[in-house]
């Protein structure tokens, strides 16, 4: 996807410097793949940023700020999206539980009425006030490892036609999972592709990558 994840690590309070996407142009091994997108570690390679997990296995999510810009078509497609995304992540067979709850959740999404490409302003969350984004995004705060929170923001730039793809890559992104995959063959087979939004349901290694983040019990 075009979009960023930004790793917010609290015990530092500052910005985890962090490689958006890693070019692969063939398939990855299941290990590789998990590596890529969990600590954006080449293939064979060492890992750029550190592993980040919830460390409960049942979350909340859900939609605490739609501005009015957004009501009526938008509003709709956003609320089948998170529905749809929820579904498909609690169908996974991994460890992670979500249920929507707008009430102060473990995972907000804010809906803001701003352009792409510029930096966000009275979002509520004084650390990401001035921080750029571009159609959208997920910033994860977390501390020693474990993420407190992880907020989703959309933005005007990002076309109605891509909330279903868009929910389902932030919502997994903010479970940890912060890297995309940059290069042809991941963009039909991944939601992490970083190049397309054509997918709107999690890939077999998707599933392989977020079960292995959050095992089964």
């Amino acid at each position: 996807m075009i979009w960023r994840a930004c790793l917010m690590v609290l015990a530092l309070s500052t910005n985890a410097s962090a490689q958006e996407y890693l070019n692969t142009q063939t398939e990855l091994s299941d290990n590789d793949f998990y590596r890529l997108v969990s600590c954006a570690a080449p293939p064979k390679g060492e890992c750029a940023k550190p592993i980040v997990k919830w460390s409960k296995p049942k979350l909340t999510i859900g939609i605490t700020r739609m501005d009015p810009v957004y009501l009526g078509g938008k509003k709709k497609r956003a609320e089948a999206a998170l529905a749809r995304a929820i579904q498909a992540i609690n169908s996974a067979g991994s460890a992670i539980r979500l249920e929507r709850s707008d009430d102060d959740p473990d995972i907000p999404i804010l809906f803001i009425d701003m352009p792409a490409r510029s930096q966000i302003e009275n979002s509520g969350y004084a650390a990401l006030d001035g921080t750029p984004i571009s159609a959208a995004g997920v910033r994860v705060f977390t501390k020693d490892g474990v993420i407190l929170k992880s907020v989703i923001l959309f933005t005007l730039g990002l076309q109605m036609r891509a909330y279903e793809s868009a929910m389902l890559e932030e919502i997994i992104q903010g479970l940890g999972l912060l890297t995309d995959i940059g290069g042809k063959y991941y963009e039909t087979r991944s939601i992490f592709s970083q190049s397309s939004n054509s997918r709107t349901k999690l890939g077999e290694q998707d599933i392989m990558a977020l079960g292995r983040h959050y095992p089964a019990r």
